[in-house]
């Protein structure tokens, strides 16, 4: 039986109470003054920093990559993109930096610059690590000096109640889920869809175990043991500007124990591992996936909301009609009993199965609800 949500008879009302603020009280300036005794005091780094941009000028990181890429390949990898990330942004940044008039920005991206050079020349040079590494202490050291200039701290007191749109659906194990409206490819399972169609339409069969939804009900199981929510996941899965009030910190992570944060995390998690689940069982238990999958884009018109309704089970709380939810679920008399008693009125449709006997989709028999409407009233 489905987990009755009493939030859904209210759902304009669902919101989160987030601190207007990114850094917990701190904000970063993009123009301030830098005292003349900065530069004094760093005068050398400056001057010396030179002759990294130089190095970086003539070295040859193909003929390098070449000869490192068999000693350790993962490694030769990394440093190799590091390289050529560097390279995309040096020459901006050393335009900026040899203007007579530049701005304290442009020293700070400099001294980031030199940063990365430095620490990028650690596994370029590997002789000569002890004086990169003293290098980038001290680079280290003069960024730090910096942030008390660039940075304003203050005591954060706004709070932005941001409520959630009208988009509601109960995932098929329970859980309260809601796509957002932002197109956030964590959250949205369209951005999931048209991955998922690509691969397969190209005989990328990635989808051959339950990897990705087990990962995600992993996830989920370790959130609900912990009972709260980190930094990181819910910038991972919401990415609001705004944040929660992390009131505590576990390990030195942040964390939150807010209700709806928890559940709408929770929820967003287990659609995803849902909807995983079926793809890979399309892959699994029908001979053409490709086939199956052109099926599945005529019956349902390409339309995600269709596709996780009939396809993957999940249950649609309608927006436009008050108190209804549409469901291809076979047993909903069961399933969603305590919504029923609540005066919910349900909506079926038939599913879309995968046939595991004959490998293939199909849509579920129509003629099944006439016979089982009959037996009802025998």
């Amino acid at each position: 039986m489905i987990k009755y949500y009493k939030e859904l008879e209210n759902r304009l009302n669902y919101y989160l109470p987030l601190v207007d603020i990114q850094d917990k009280g701190k904000k970063v300036l993009f123009d301030y003054k830098i005292p003349f005794s900065f530069i004094e005091k760093y005068a050398d780094l400056f001057k010396n920093s030179e002759f990294l941009i130089t190095i970086f000028k003539g070295f040859n990181i193909d003929e390098w990559f070449r000869n490192n890429i068999y000693i350790d390949y993962n490694n030769a990898c990394s440093v190799y993109s590091e390289f050529e990330s560097i390279g995309e942004e040096l020459y901006l940044i050393l335009e900026e930096y040899r203007k007579i008039n530049f701005s304290s920005k442009t020293i700070e991206n400099y001294l980031y610059l030199i940063k990365r050079l430095s620490s990028l020349y650690i596994d370029l040079f590997p002789n000569n690590k002890q004086y990169y590494t003293l290098l980038n202490n001290t680079i280290i050291v003069a960024i730090d000096e910096l942030k008390k200039y660039n940075t304003i701290r203050y005591n954060p007191n706004k709070i932005d109640n941001i409520y959630q749109l009208d988009a509601w659906y109960i995932t098929p194990n329970g859980y309260l889920y809601n796509p957002g409206g932002d197109g956030h490819k964590s959250r949205d399972l369209a951005f999931n869809y048209n991955n998922i169609k690509n691969s397969i339409d190209n005989n990328e069969n990635i989808l051959d175990n339950h990897e990705n939804s087990n990962g995600y009900l992993n996830i989920s199981k370790k959130i609900k043991e912990n009972g709260y929510i980190t930094a990181k996941q819910f910038k991972l899965f919401l990415n609001y500007i705004s944040q929660p009030a992390y009131l505590e910190s576990i390990n030195g992570i942040p964390v939150t124990r807010e209700n709806h944060i928890i559940q709408l995390i929770l929820g967003i998690i287990n659609a995803q591992a849902c909807f995983y689940k079926f793809f890979e069982d399309l892959c699994i238990y029908t001979k053409n996936p490709k086939n199956e999958i052109e099926k599945i884009i005529h019956w349902t018109n390409n339309d995600i909301r269709d596709v996780l309704v009939r396809c993957c089970g999940f249950h649609k709380i309608e927006s436009m009609v008050e108190k209804t939810i549409t469901t291809s679920c076979i047993n909903y008399e069961s399933e969603l009993e305590e919504y029923i008693k609540n005066g919910w009125n349900i909506v079926f449709i038939p599913p879309f199965i995968i046939d595991e006997y004959d490998h293939c989709m199909r849509e579920y028999s129509e003629e099944f609800l006439v016979i089982k409407k009959l037996l009802k009233k025998l």
